[in-house]
């Protein structure tokens, strides 16, 4: 059973992509005789996290077992440590994807619900967590940006033909895929030539999500 609700709070974490960056994207799943009582979601920068979501909207906390996607946090950022409401909610045993990676948490988190008490299960659905959080993960421990190139080529080689008249080359699903990764990530790069060639929106256009920082290599400012 853990799998199955552990799959059903990862699923609840990406209702925040495109709204979290660059905090990592988390879910939460309150469970009580292998019935789900509440999920949660971090839904926006510097707002409550998943766990703090889930545990509110349940007045049955005692004796559960709460499902994470990642590690709770144990310090005070934004919010208060996610640690102490559980503690607080008598939480019987936690069930965690994968450790945070942040020096801030990576195991204290674990270490504090231990002490109080509560089971820990670490590892269940890790790599799936992991790849979802990949951009999170990649900057925390390397503290370069997670670079995702997208490009529209022929058969050939070829961007666009000489006159430059070729307005897509990719097909519908692949621009809606585009858009995705535009309000997934937090920004969206190109060259100087692609601005004055095109002048892209470099928006989403997916209606309710946000937009990317937009950003352009321009050596000769000439843009």
């Amino acid at each position: 059973m853990h799998n199955y609700f552990m799959e059903i709070a990862i699923n609840e974490a990406k209702k925040g992509i495109g709204a979290v960056n660059p905090n990592p994207l988390v879910g939460a799943v309150l469970v009580k005789d292998n019935k789900i009582l509440a999920m949660g979601h971090h839904e926006f920068y510097g707002g409550p996290h998943a766990e703090v979501n889930a545990l509110n909207k349940s007045n049955d906390t005692e004796g559960c077992t709460l499902y994470v996607t990642l590690e709770p946090c144990s310090h005070y950022g934004k919010t208060p440590p996610c640690t102490n409401l559980i503690i607080k909610s008598k939480i019987k045993k936690c069930v965690i994807a994968t450790l945070d990676p942040n020096p801030l948490v990576s195991g204290r988190g674990v270490k504090q619900l231990e002490e109080a008490g509560i089971e820990v299960i670490i590892g269940v659905l890790e790599n799936e967590a992991k790849n979802l959080n990949k951009v999170f993960f990649k900057y925390i421990k390397n503290k370069i940006p997670y670079i995702f190139i997208k490009a529209g080529i022929t058969l050939d080689g070829k961007i666009a033909t000489q006159a430059f008249s070729s307005q897509w080359i990719t097909n519908s699903l692949a621009r809606n895929k585009v858009e995705k990764y535009r309000n997934f990530f937090s920004g969206i790069l190109v060259g100087a030539n692609t601005v004055i060639q095109d002048n892209p929106s470099l928006r989403c256009k997916i209606s309710g999500n946000r937009n990317p920082y937009r950003l352009i290599l321009d050596k000769d400012l000439i843009v």
